[in-house]
C-alpha cells in the first residue's frame, strides 16, 4: 500500500520557511529558518523539556504543550520538518548480491520482515545502499513503527504543525555526502547519562551502519559518566560487522555533542583507540546561526550536511535547511506520502465487492469521455469548413440585405417584357414595318411610333397586333406620308406577363 501511495502522491515543494524540530527523549530543540536572497536566515529558536517522551504517553496533550512553548518564544510557522533519535528506529544491515533491481527490492522485503521480526506492514521502512568492489551491494535498513510515526503525528498536529520531513538526528548532522571518500565514523551524544548514537558511513557511496547503545551513566552527584571501555568495544564490534574494504578503512571519528562531553569522551577514545590508527575529532560546536552566503554556496564545515549556506549548526537547524534547499534529499525519510482526498477515495473504495461497480462506473465514463472526444473533432472540423465559407456566407447575407432594400421598388411580374414581346409578334419580319419608340404607361396604355414601307404593311400590322392575346383597342393618331409612312398608334395591354 505505501508503495502505491507513494506512485501517485504528488511531490513535494520545498517551502520558503521550515521549523526543524530534534527529538531526544522528553527535550525537544527547535530552530525556524527562513529561505532569503541572501541566503538562510533564522527568524527564532526554542528549547523545552516536555512532560514525556511523545510515543510514551498523550501525544495530544504533549503537542498541546508543545504549542504552548511554540507560543511563548513567538513561533507561528506551520511547516516543520523533524529529527528522530536513533533509538526511536529499528536498524538491520543485509547484503545484496548482484541482480535486478526488481529482485533486489524484493529480497529488501524479505529482509526488513526476517531483520526486524514483525509484520513489514506495521513499520515504514527506509534504506540506504553501499556498492562492493565486486559489484554487489550492501543496505542498511532502518525502520519506524507506524505506532510511533502515528502517535508523532497526533503530537504534531495538536501542535497546529505540518510535518514536511522526518529524518533520523545522526544521518542529518553527517549524510554520507559530507564524508571523505574513505568514510567515517560518527558519535552523537544527549545532554545527559542515557545512549549514544553511532553512524558509520561510505563516504557518498551511503550508510554503513545505524545504531545506538547505552554509554552514558551517572556518577553519585548526578554527573554523567562515560564507560569509555564500553564504547571502545561497541565502535570494534561495529567495524568487525561491515563488509571488507570498509571493516578495516574507515578510522575518522567524528563525535557530536556538547561540548564538554564530547571533549571527555574525545579524550577517553583517543587513548584506548590510538594505536588502532583512530583519528578522534570533535565537531564543531552546536550554534543554531546561519551564514548568509548565497544559496548557490555549498558548504564544506563538519555539521553543515553539505547544505547551502549554513554555518555548523544544531540538528534542528540542518533539518531545516536541509528542506529548505530543496534539493539535498534525506538520506532516510519517514514520512510517508500523503495522498490527496482523491486518491484516498478511490483507495478506500476500489477494493472488495466494490470494486466491479467503480469498473463498470469507469468503463461508462471512459465511454462518455470518447463519445464527448468525438463529438468534439466533429465540432473542430465543422468549424474548420465553416471558417473557409463564411467569407461567401458574409457576401450573399449582403447581396441579400440590398434585395430586401430595393424589393419595395420593383414589382414581382414581368409586364414590360410581356408587352414587348406581344408587340414584337406583330411586326412583320421583312422589316417593312419598325419601331422608332415604345411608351409603356402605369394604366397599361402603350403609345408606339414608327415608320412603314406603305400603307398596306402598316394595316397588316396592326391586325395582327389586335389579335394578340391581352391587346384591345389598337388604333393608330396619326400618319404621315405615303413611302414612308410615319405612324402613331396606340392600344391597351391587359395581359399579366409573357408567355
Amino acid at each position: 500500500m505505501t508503495s502505491f501511495l507513494q506512485r501517485i502522491s504528488r511531490t513535494r515543494k520545498a517551502p520558503s520557511a521550515v521549523l526543524g524540530l530534534a527529538f531526544d527523549g522528553r527535550r525537544v530543540v527547535g530552530t525556524l529558518l527562513r529561505r532569503t536572497p541572501d541566503g538562510l536566515r533564522p527568524s527564532g529558536a526554542f528549547e523545552a523539556d516536555l512532560s514525556a517522551d511523545f510515543d510514551g504517553a498523550d501525544s495530544e496533550a504533549l503537542g498541546r504543550e508543545l504549542r504552548a512553548r511554540l507560543d511563548e518564544a513567538g513561533l507561528k510557522e506551520r511547516q516543520c520538518a523533524v529529527a528522530l533519535p536513533v533509538r526511536s528506529l529499528w536498524v538491520t544491515q543485509t547484503g545484496i548480491p548482484a541482480m535486478s533491481e526488481a529482485d533486489a527490492q524484493d529480497l529488501l522485503q524479505l529482509e526488513a520482515e526476517k531483520g526486524f521480526h514483525t509484520d513489514a506492514s506495521t513499520l515504514h521502512v527506509a534504506s540506504s545502499r553501499c556498492t562492493l568492489p565486486d559489484g554487489s551491494q550492501w543496505a542498511t535498513l532502518a525502520a519506524l513503527p507506524q505506532a510511533r510515526l502515528a502517535a508523532l503525528e497526533r503530537l504534531l498536529s495538536a501542535a497546529r504543525l505540518k510535518p514536511v520531513s522526518i529524518g533520523a538526528d545522526l544521518v542529518e548532522l553527517q549524510p554520507p555526502a559530507s564524508d571523505p571518500p574513505e568514510g567515517a565514523i560518527t558519535l552523537k551524544l544527549g545532554q545527559g547519562s542515557g545512549s549514544i548514537g553511532l553512524q558509520a558511513t561510505a563516504g557518498r557511496e551511503g550508510l554503513l551502519a545505524l545504531r545506538s547503545f547505552e554509554g552514558v551513566s551517572e556518577d553519585a552527584e548526578g554527573r554523567p559518566v562515560f564507560e569509555i571501555d564500553s564504547v571502545a568495544r561497541e565502535i570494534r564490534i561495529t567495524l568487525a560487522q561491515l563488509p571488507e574494504p570498509w571493516g578495516r578503512s574507515l578510522r575518522d571519528l567524528r563525535i557530536h555533542g556538547p561540548q564538554a562531553l564530547a571533549q571527555a569522551l574525545a579524550d577517553g577514545l583517543s587513548a584506548r583507540l590510538a594505536l588502532s590508527g583512530f583519528r578522534v575529532q570533535i565537531a564543531p560546536r552546536a550554534s543554531t546561526m546561519v551564514s548568509m552566503a548565497p544559496m548557490s554556496a555549498m558548504g564544506s564545515a563538519a555539521g553543515t550536511a553539505g547544505l547551502p549556506g549554513v554555518s555548523p549548526a544544531s540538528v534542528s537547524a540542518v533539518v531545516a535547511a536541509r528542506v529548505l534547499s530543496g534539493t539535498v534529499p534525506a538520506t532516510l525519510e519517514f514520512l510517508p506520502p500523503k495522498p490527496s482526498v482523491l486518491q484516498q477515495f478511490l483507495v478506500r473504495h476500489a477494493q472488495g465487492p466494490r470494486r466491479t461497480a467503480w469498473a463498470v462506473c469507469g468503463g461508462l465514463a471512459t465511454v462518455a469521455v470518447l463519445a464527448f472526444g468525438v463529438q468534439q473533432v466533429r465540432l473542430s472540423l465543422l468549424e474548420s469548413r465553416w471558417g473557409a465559407l463564411s467569407g461567401k456566407v458574409r457576401e450573399l447575407e449582403r447581396i441579400q440585405e440590398d434585395l430586401r432594400l430595393f424589393r419595395p421598388w420593383t414589382t414581382g411580374s414581368a409586364r414590360g417584357l410581356a408587352i414587348l414581346e406581344a408587340l414584337t409578334s406583330a411586326f412583320p419580319e421583312n422589316g417593312s414595318v419598325t419601331a422608332k419608340a415604345v411608351e409603356i404607361r402605369e394604366s397599361g396604355e402603350v403609345v408606339c411610333s414608327g415608320t412603314a414601307t406603305d400603307s398596306p404593311a402598316f394595316l397588316a400590322m396592326t391586325a395582327r397586333l389586335g389579335s394578340v392575346p391581352g391587346v384591345s383597342r389598337v388604333h393608330h393618331d396619326q400618319s404621315r406620308g405615303s413611302s414612308p409612312l410615319q405612324f402613331n398608334l396606340r392600344f391597351v395591354w391587359e395581359g399579366s406577363q409573357a408567355r
